[in-house]
């Protein structure tokens, strides 16, 4: 049995305007990529934290609510399997999450360092 072909005088023009259609529709998802790395490390103390918890943490550490939709689930995995993450953008350490009982202490680069508790929220005084 024979194919049937169709040839367009603009079959050309037609395949490069899908394909820079399709470039273009793929090219947000790869600005979207925000170079933020969560990286596990090792604590003696681990704690399951909420969603609510995570977003509380993050939002206080600086972080948006992309950023927090994106890498949320890593924070709360890494700190219920290791006990700390370490969130780097790029080569720089922008904030590291450490469980102690059940206390998450938390140091950034850009808004210093303070702790949450898990069952009575936030402290009066962040720590010295």
């Amino acid at each position: 049995m024979k194919s049937i072909r169709y040839y367009s005088r603009n079959g050309g023009l037609m395949l490069a305007m899908m394909m820079l259609a399709l470039l273009a529709l793929g090219l947000p998802g790869c600005a979207r990529s925000t170079g933020i790395q969560i990286l596990p490390v090792g604590n003696r103390d681990v704690l399951a934290l909420t969603a609510a918890d995570v977003v509380q943490i993050m939002r206080a550490a600086g972080f948006t609510d992309m950023h927090i939709r994106e890498h949320g689930r890593a924070v709360r995995d890494g700190m219920a399997r290791s006990g700390a993450v370490q969130v780097k953008i790029d080569d720089t350490v922008e904030a590291v999450f450490a469980a102690k009982g059940d206390t998450i202490y938390v140091s950034t680069r850009s808004r210093g360092h303070f702790y949450y508790n898990v069952k009575t929220g936030w402290p009066q005084q962040p720590f010295r």
